[in-house]
């Protein structure tokens, strides 16, 4: 039997930070340049709200791209969140050297997902609390959300980032490593501009935004 670890658990909140041109570019067929770069700061200030609120554990917020951007500051000022800067490398390269850095039991989630839902976070940190791992399925192909309890090194190498076969090559890597990993709820991102317009009635702050911007 495992015993349960330290409730401290960290989650580190993955984002770029909100420059113009460089985040949410999916969205420029609908917006602007600008437009997007302050969605991404509003979903990015959900993402940051829910999981303070109902992460037991330590959050930080993990950026690149202007580890001294404003914004990032502001966030991190507001929630009593410490920023961490993120290495080079591809996503696989950025989440597996957070883990190595801050150890085991950890979860990473990105912030485009801040309709998460609350027991969803609570489960995950009680199984990396009892020695299990989790993933959060996003239904674009990717995930949202992973926990790990332990050392996983071939869930981040040769992965299709990016692509609709993300998830799937990240179950198939754990399976043939004997590697158990709990799925918690599934969610879609909000990349595409679709995903924006179903996530309004879950976010106002953003539809009052795409309505001040005459986007809706």
């Amino acid at each position: 039997m495992v015993e349960p670890t330290d409730c401290k658990i960290p989650l580190l909140l993955f984002a770029k930070a909100p420059i113009a041109g460089r985040v949410k570019t999916r969205l420029h067929s609908h917006c602007s340049a600008q437009q997007a770069a302050k969605i991404a700061e509003i979903l990015l200030h959900a993402s940051l709200a829910k999981v303070c609120q109902h992460w037991p554990g330590e959050v930080y917020l993990s950026t690149w791209i202007d580890f001294d951007h404003p914004f990032l500051l502001k966030m991190c000022q507001n929630f009593g969140v410490t920023l961490i800067r993120q290495c080079d490398g591809d996503l696989g390269d950025k989440m597996h050297h957070a883990f190595e850095r801050h150890g085991y039991p950890m979860a990473v989630m990105g912030a485009d997902a801040p309709h998460v839902a609350a027991n969803d976070l609570i489960e995950l940190h009680e199984l990396l609390r009892n020695g299990g791992s989790g993933i959060g399925p996003s239904l674009d192909g990717g995930y949202y959300i992973l926990g790990l309890s332990r050392p996983a090194s071939f869930l981040f190498k040769d992965m299709p980032w990016g692509g609709d076969q993300v998830l799937k090559s990240c179950q198939t890597a754990a399976v043939s490593n004997n590697f158990e990993l709990d799925e918690l709820g599934a969610l879609q991102d909000i990349d595409e501009w679709n995903d924006v317009l179903a996530a309004l009635p879950i976010l106002p702050q953003l539809e009052q935004y795409l309505l001040d911007q005459r986007l809706v």
